[in-house]
């Protein structure tokens, strides 16, 4: 059987590892449009600011994919899909041409966003921050750079801002919404933010959304909001990233936001299956969602690996979960922000909260200390009924045996 997987990230490759575990004859060809092995994006930022080394970043070598067994088409970009002759078109170096496929794997991800705002696609200068190449030419450019603009603050906004003032840079952050991580904090956690930001000389700005980039052919010169100019001498456009399914519009595939999937990964297309930040499925509670993180990557690649080869898995849900550190401030989020209660505990050092629909937690928001979020998390997503040890929860070392331990609920008799 030969198996094509589009990708060469963490769903592509948890695929194809879990594929050989079972099956060591089926013939496997990635194709990626990067040129490197595999690499983690998440300490980009911190590679950009000089605390983790290059080589640190590659999780696999190039000696990986021959013991594997692996065919690697890298700087192969995918550009269309034709489910009718089982081929996927590719191009490298100018050259166009079709690999042909009995199972194909999509995981392709996710690419930056550049908000349609003048100047921003155009002027030099203006970067994201989203693959390693992106991570090098910044780095190229800061011999020139005093002051610098990031345009987003979603978490990969601030680790860049953070970078940049680490690298001895001024910057100044640009929200256009009415808070810091608008999508993954309430306003009482995002002011914490922002004050920890400014604490370290960022400037923030919020309600500013960017009405022009402005520069010339040597490179950006500043940055325009409603009400001011930022001067500047390069810009990190860091306003989210969404599933690149562009090159799959004519293929017949089911997409919303992303390529629909079901449990095992599969689409509406027999044999074609997708995972990763491309695909779009079911979260814990059952609602469709996009959520492009790390640990949902690799656990939709490796089922749908495993599907391909016969091999049936089951997906749980998507999580949406994200956890970033600022200024060694650890923060962290899951879940919902709404429900029937809320829960808080905190200090001047850290804030905690959860919240509970239902009985059972929907949510949490963690600032300072974020111990025991992975015990909340596995409560979420299992929707255990915390009723009994509610008030509990949120106390220093709360453990699961605290809900195990805990006595039953008395029934009231109808009688």
């Amino acid at each position: 059987m030969k198996i094509v997987i589009i990708g060469n990230g963490p769903a592509a490759v948890a695929a194809a590892e879990a594929i050989r575990e079972f099956d060591t004859k089926s013939s496997i060809t990635l194709v990626s449009k990067e040129s490197s092995p595999l690499y983690s994006p998440c300490p980009l930022a911190e590679y950009v600011e000089q605390s983790v080394a290059r080589e640190d970043l590659f999780l696999r070598d190039d000696n990986f994919y021959s013991q594997q067994d692996i065919t690697s088409l890298r700087s192969h970009l995918a550009v269309s899909l034709d489910p009718a002759s089982r081929a996927v078109k590719v191009v490298h170096e100018g050259l166009a041409f079709d690999i042909h496929y009995d199972r194909l794997l999509i995981a392709s991800g996710a690419k930056a966003v550049l908000p349609p705002v003048p100047g921003l696609a155009s002027v030099p200068g203006v970067f994201t921050l989203k693959t390693l190449a992106d991570a090098d030419a910044i780095i190229d450019r800061l011999g020139k750079v005093r002051q610098a603009v990031v345009i987003g603050s979603g978490f990969i906004g601030l680790e860049s801002a953070q970078a940049l003032v680490r690298r001895g840079v001024k910057v100044t952050l640009i929200e256009a919404q009415n808070q810091v991580l608008p999508l993954m904090l309430d306003g009482e956690f995002a002011d914490r933010v922002e004050a920890r930001l400014t604490s370290f000389g960022i400037s923030v700005l919020v309600n500013s959304p960017v009405k022009e980039v402005l520069g010339g052919g040597s490179g950006v010169t500043s940055v325009r909001t409603a009400d001011r100019e930022v001067e500047c001498q390069l810009v990190v456009s860091a306003a989210g990233v969404r599933p690149d399914v562009a090159w799959l519009g004519s293929s017949g595939l089911q997409i919303g936001r992303g390529v629909e999937v079901g449990d095992r990964m599969d689409t509406n297309l027999p044999d074609i299956y997708a995972a990763g930040d491309i695909i779009e499925t079911s979260k814990w509670n059952g609602e469709s969602d996009v959520i492009p993180t790390w640990p949902n990557a690799v656990t939709t690649g490796r089922i749908a690996g495993l599907n391909i080869i016969g091999q049936d898995r089951r997906f749980q849900g998507l999580l949406g979960v994200n956890v970033v550190r600022i200024f060694d401030q650890a923060i962290s989020s899951f879940g919902v922000r709404e429900g029937e209660r809320i829960l808080t505990e905190q200090n001047q050092d850290y804030l905690r909260r959860l919240i509970i629909d239902k009985g059972r937690i929907v949510g949490g928001q963690f600032i300072g200390d974020i111990s025991g979020s992975g015990i909340y998390l596995e409560l979420m997503r299992k929707q255990v009924d915390v009723t009994a040890v509610e008030g509990a929860l949120l106390r220093p070392h709360f453990s699961l045996a605290r809900l195990l331990a805990a006595p039953p609920r008395p029934r009231v008799s109808a009688a």
